[in-house]
């Protein structure tokens, strides 16, 4: 009779589980002698990360890519904790992971012993369900209905805690998946379709209707049906930072709005429009500029999410259109099947155009260390359209979000928005590259950023994995430090010792690149891209505070 561990390893292939990142240790023991050992183990590839929160944004990335969901595992104690970060970041994210702790054994609850945590009260408000195994014929249906949660209706994580002796003793339960709960979106909930023509008949009585689209374009795999709508209704498309690049370069795309990034003419744009189509994106703070975007609050909100309970809050809606974001647009492309707005798409372009002049001319710039917009325009110059871009929420993040021109609708775009975890794209890449194995899979950090998950270097070199990390080489915080200039022009506990992150990286196994002048940038990333392995290209950059004029709405603080 199998053993629980057997048996969880078993539920996890019939869930066509193919790759688990996770980290080992002494609560693990049993599950990785599955692993190693059985035929199910044989169809599921195990990815070593060097700590658990490494292990749960590479889980993450392979979620956000491939549309399966990701699965990150870790021990007792300090292993849970450490998987609390990406699992909150995923769930926040409508990142469909499932996280699996090993955990001590239920006879020896509540006596204290080593690495004892009370697991399922630590995950609880970072997770849309979890649950403790506590006997081994629980194992398989506590695994069916992870994936159930972290795939249905809006997605996120889930977690699962596996005590040692569920995992040694034995069970007899029956091990099967539900087909649907192996991809995500698991169904496409169609719309109510009096709500369809209500959206309809608002969109068309409107004069200058504008879309807002949100990572549910990403989730929803709407990237066709979205520029079909767009393009048939000539609606402009303002994007949020987590939609970037969903509509490729559909002239009818604004780029990004609001805070972070934000072009202002596209905020423009949405605070001249009399209605806004809100797909598959939450009234959050950042595109609407901590709601201050519309400012009279007398625009028409449409609102189409998966989630009813998404619906209406922060902002009133008008139309209400609780559905797949997919199914939906295909229902109001049935219901508009041509122009219904007064936009003219050559004034918009002369507005993007005036926009972008002055990042234009700093695109070849020969300043050193380099400008970010050099940076970006370099990037632009070597990769092509099928890249796959996995930043950190530093500088990288409003710098490319908002001048990287992403030219194929789809999800090329990876970065933490729900929580700004630093540390994200290293491991990130990895994730990336096993979902999407002919892509270019480029990494974009800092090296504050860097210093928290340096040790992932060492496993892109052991795994060789043909991927490439960009490092913003400033020598400090600088993305915070020009937040405390632009709050009262300070600089407090943001600086750090100089590096040379390409000799840290070779001595690792990686191929390092450091650039030494503005004209060997685009050479060194184009050498990194090609290198048959991982590559990392140290970027000496000038600090944002350096520069006179960084976007002052890219570094609003906090409230």
């Amino acid at each position: 009779m199998p053993d629980g561990a057997t048996q969880l390893v078993r539920s996890l292939a019939a869930h066509d589980v193919s790759h688990v990142f996770g980290v080992c240790g002494d609560t693990s023991v049993g599950l990785y002698h599955a692993l190693a050992e059985t035929d199910a183990g044989s169809e599921i590839t195990h990815v070593l990360a060097r700590d658990e929160r490494a292990a749960s944004f590479m889980a993450d990335a392979y979620a956000r890519l491939s549309g399966r969901p990701g699965v990150c595992e870790g021990p007792s104690g300090g292993g849970a904790t450490y998987l609390l970060p990406g699992l909150a970041e995923a769930n926040d994210s409508c990142v469909p992971v499932v996280g699996l702790n090993t955990t001590t054994p239920v006879r020896h609850r509540g006596r204290g012993v080593l690495t004892e945590l009370d697991q399922t009260a630590l995950f609880a408000p970072v997770t849309k369900w979890n649950a403790s195994a506590d006997h081994p014929d629980r194992v398989p249906g506590l695994v069916r209905e992870a994936f159930r949660r972290a795939t249905a209706g809006r997605p996120g994580a889930t977690h699962l805690a596996l005590p040692m002796d569920t995992l040694a003793d034995e069970s007899d339960s029956e091990v099967y998946a539900s087909d649907r709960a192996t991809r995500c979106p698991v169904t496409r909930p169609h719309p109510v379709p009096e709500s369809l023509d209500r959206a309809a008949d608002r969109i068309r009585a409107a004069d200058r209707p504008v879309i807002v689209a949100g990572g549910g374009v990403h989730t929803s795999r709407a990237w066709t049906e979205l520029r079909t709508f767009a393009e048939t209704a000539e609606l402009p498309v303002a994007e949020t930072l987590t939609s970037v690049g969903c509509i490729g370069d559909s002239p009818w795309a604004l780029g990004v709005v609001g805070e972070n990034g934000g072009r202002d003419y596209a905020t423009d744009v949405v605070v001249e429009a009399d209605l806004l189509l809100l797909a598959g994106t939450a009234v959050e703070s950042v595109w609407t500029a901590k709601w201050s975007q519309p400012p009279d609050r007398a625009t028409e909100i449409v609102h189409v999410d998966v989630a009813p309970e998404s619906i209406g809050k922060n902002y009133e809606t008008t139309v209400a259109v609780a559905g797949d974001l997919r199914v939906a647009l295909d229902g109001l492309l049935d219901r508009i099947d041509g122009p219904v707005a007064a936009w003219d798409a050559d004034d918009l372009r002369r507005r993007d155009e005036a926009w972008r002049t002055p990042y234009v001319e700093r695109f070849d710039a020969d300043d050193f260390p380099l400008r970010p917009e050099r940076l970006v325009a370099g990037a632009n110059e070597v990769l092509g359209p099928d890249a796959v871009l996995v930043s950190d929420p530093g500088t990288t993040c409003p710098y490319f979000a908002s001048l990287y021109e992403f030219t194929e609708p789809g999800r090329h775009w990876l970065t933490p928005r729900a929580h700004g975890a630093l540390g994200y794209a290293v491991p990130g890449v990895v994730g990336a590259h096993y979902a999407r194995p002919d892509a270019t899979v480029v990494g974009l950090t800092g090296d504050g950023s860097l210093g928290t998950c340096l040790g992932s270097l060492e496993t892109l070199a052991r795994l060789d994995v043909p991927v490439t990390v960009v490092v913003v080489n400033n020598d400090s915080f600088s993305w915070i430090e020009a937040g405390q200039r632009n709050f009262a022009d300070f600089s407090f506990g943001v600086d750090f010792g100089s590096a040379d992150y390409a000799a840290v990286a070779a001595e690792l196994g990686l191929a390092g690149f450091r650039v030494d002048s503005a004209a060997g940038y685009e050479e060194a990333l184009a050498e990194a891209v090609a290198y048959d392995g991982p590559a990392l290209v140290d970027v000496p950059t000038m600090p944002l505070p350096a520069i006179d004029d960084v976007p002052v709405d890219w570094l609003e603080p906090g409230e």
